[in-house]
């Protein structure tokens, strides 16, 4: 698998002294790598284009599952898949190439001139357009030789300068890795769905961010080393931190909607079965035929009650009617009859 760089500079002399000191192998397109720096200074005063953009830094790197860096033959294989891959792209440049072994990985340096030789006009667009350019061809390239093909994610992309790159090689991490770095691990937390949460991580990680403008800007804690979004990477931009945090939002209120729900099923599963609709229907109507059977023979046997006493009652008012006044009274007004005096016929008791 290659990965692929590609910067503007304002030296193309300086880029071939940095490239120049460590190359195990160097080749060259349309110049003699030996001479790079003088034939790139030709071709300038000839057109007499001089412009503040002399070169474009350029780098392939490949896995070291692929090629070893210490083995020789590799070392050539990927110095000509890496010319290979440059002449496709700029056949009208002059590119010269330095290979490294220096990492872990094979990497190899290019300096492309930026003048046209057919047209002795500079290469128009921007690096991006450039580098879009040298990722299609290489992945092509390398994968007609049996390479894994890169897998390019443009939204995590890194904007390194010459500085950077320098260190890098070196195995030295720089300042703005240490905020890209941190960055990362902050959108890797879940729950960080704010900008706020988002700042408050970041500070913790010795990282101060602000928005300023139309982007966001990112200082190591303490120091005067602070850089833009733009300048770390488009993942680090305003617009892609703020896109990201604004969906993990919307997806944590869906789920809280989807949590609060109420679940139907209960009730659809009792409409769409008909058999046991039913059977609660028969159910209920039984129930309620018991109920009203009980109430009428409740009734019935308060009617019945009501009905016995009441001919009782007019059983005796008849009764009563039949009898002579006094004796009516006697029975509405009994007095208790006095007892009668023994002692008169028993003589004094003793």
């Amino acid at each position: 698998m290659a990965t692929t760089h590609i910067k503007r500079s304002a030296s193309a002399s300086r880029l071939v002294n940095y490239a120049e000191k460590r190359a195990v192998l160097k080749d060259g397109l349309n110049l003699d790598a030996d001479y790079a720096k003088s034939q790139f200074k030709q071709v300038r005063e000839v057109y007499g284009n001089q412009g503040k953009t002399q070169a474009y830094a350029s780098r392939i790197s490949f896995s070291p599952k692929e090629f070893d860096p210490t083995n020789e033959d590799d070392q050539q294989k990927a110095l000509d898949i890496a010319k290979e891959v440059y002449q496709k792209t700029y056949p009208n440049q002059q590119v010269a190439l330095y290979e490294h072994a220096d990492t872990d990985a094979l990497h190899i340096h290019a300096v492309i001139g930026a003048i046209d030789l057919e047209t002795g006009k500079k290469m128009h667009g921007n690096w991006q357009e450039y580098r879009e350019k040298l990722v299609h061809n290489t992945d092509e390239i390398v994968q007609k030789h049996g390479l894994e093909v890169t897998k390019v994610d443009p939204e995590r992309y890194e904007k390194r300068s010459m500085a950077e790159i320098k260190m890098h090689d070196r195995g030295q991490p720089t300042w703005k890795d240490q905020i890209r770095q941190a960055a990362d691990s902050t959108m890797s937390n879940p729950l960080i769905h704010d900008f706020q949460t988002f700042r408050d991580d970041l500070k913790q990680k010795a990282i101060d961010v602000w928005e300023r403008g139309k982007d966001l800007t990112y200082q190591l804690t303490g120091t005067n080393y602070k850089a833009r979004g733009n300048k770390l990477g488009t993942a680090y931009e305003k617009g892609a931190i703020y896109n990201e945090l604004e969906r993990r939002t919307r997806d944590q209120r869906d789920t809280q909607s989807e949590t609060r729900k109420p679940d139907t099923n209960r009730f659809n599963s009792a409409q769409s079965d008909p058999e046991r609709n039913q059977e609660l229907s028969g159910h209920a109507n039984s129930t309620t035929k018991q109920t009203t059977n009980r109430t009428d023979r409740t009734a019935d046997t308060n009617r019945t009650s009501q009905s016995a006493r009441q001919s009782k009652d007019n059983s005796r008012t008849a009764k009563d009617k039949q009898r002579p006044t006094g004796q009516q009274q006697h029975v509405k007004n009994p007095k208790r009859q006095p007892k009668p005096d023994r002692s008169r016929d028993y003589g004094p008791s003793r």
